[in-house]
């Protein structure tokens, strides 16, 4: 079956439904990217034209159906274990310590949110690492969110079997702890994946929960107009608790972003990395100390940086582009 090419006048049609689903901004340049992309679904539904395909997905009793298949072939899914190795050296390095000295004082274990989480990989790592660092104790109070705007990767990441390049990165030493060979690749252990829940989510919409020590909000901003980058770090920073982190990863787009709703909230740390202030202006672990009447926390530093921010030297986002 030939399909016919498709024009600037069905991108155009395209496009403006990606953003109005998806919230991903589809520039002219992407047309033989959403082309190729559009014509592996159509060739399954043995569709020739992509105004066919396009009267498939908008009009018609099946077109609810069909939503979650477009969803799926136009949203960007490249993800693997232990992607973004500096954010997982922090996350390792400063975060586990923090949240392991607050269990001494507090029955409050971690709560991470990885709120594009695709197939699982980035949500199970940080599963992984915490399964490594923390004391057994600790990790029946650890909850970790997945969410994904597409149904079929959430069913993935239930799934929870990786294929040979979404492992490539895990350390032998863990590949062998945690993963078991399947004929169908590599299969993560049920110990890794019982902290980890998964929920269908639109970045643009609140989140019905909230207290996140950690979000992760990586490899997703880049894809949205400007608009839906504000809001999607709006709601990230909505779900953060006080003194909770945000990752935006390598590429962070948050310092040319114009004033956020959210803006004032936050506090840069160093590239990629963001913390939510307090009202008081005040950062992080000092908040369990001083509950559990530890006056140590009053002063407490952690990884050289003093967690004390006043308000006059508290960043907002858009102020992390001068520092």
């Amino acid at each position: 079956m030939t399909l016919t090419p498709m024009s600037m006048t069905e991108f155009d049609r395209f496009a403006r439904l990606i953003e109005a689903c998806c919230g991903i901004h589809m520039p002219p340049d992407k047309l033989a990217l959403l082309s190729n992309r559009l014509r592996r679904r159509m060739s399954l539904l043995g569709l020739d034209a992509f105004e066919a395909y396009y009267r498939r997905v908008t009009a018609g009793p099946g077109a609810s159906a069909e939503l979650p298949h477009f969803i799926n072939a136009v949203t960007t899914h490249e993800t693997y274990f232990f992607r973004h190795e500096s954010m997982w050296r922090q996350f390792t390095g400063e975060l586990i310590p923090r949240w392991a000295r607050r269990l001494t004082c507090s029955p409050a274990g971690p709560r991470i949110w990885s709120a594009a989480s695709s197939s699982g990989e980035e949500a199970y790592t940080a599963a992984i690492l915490l399964l490594e660092h923390l004391p057994d104790a600790a990790l029946r109070r650890v909850d970790i969110l997945g969410s994904d705007i597409c149904a079929s990767m959430l069913a993935k990441a239930k799934a929870a079997v990786y294929d040979d390049y979404a492992v490539s990165r895990v350390p032998k030493p863990l590949l062998d702890r945690w993963f078991a060979p399947s004929s169908a690749g590599f299969r993560l252990h049920d110990a890794a994946r019982a902290p980890v829940r998964f929920r269908l989510h639109d970045l643009r919409d609140n989140l019905d929960e909230g207290g996140f020590d950690l979000v992760l909000l990586c490899n997703v901003l880049m894809y949205f107009d400007m608009p839906t980058k504000i809001r999607a770090i709006d709601v990230a920073v909505e779900a953060l608790a006080p003194g909770g982190h945000l990752y935006v990863g390598n590429v962070d787009p948050i310092h040319t972003l114009p004033r956020s709703s959210s803006a004032a909230a936050m506090e840069y740390v160093r590239p990629g990395v963001y913390q939510k202030l307090l009202q008081s202006g005040v950062i992080g672990e000092k908040v369990a100390f001083a509950q559990a009447g530890d006056e140590r926390g009053v002063d407490a530093e952690f990884g050289g940086e003093r967690l004390v921010a006043t308000g006059g030297a508290a960043a907002s986002l858009t102020d992390a582009g001068r520092r």
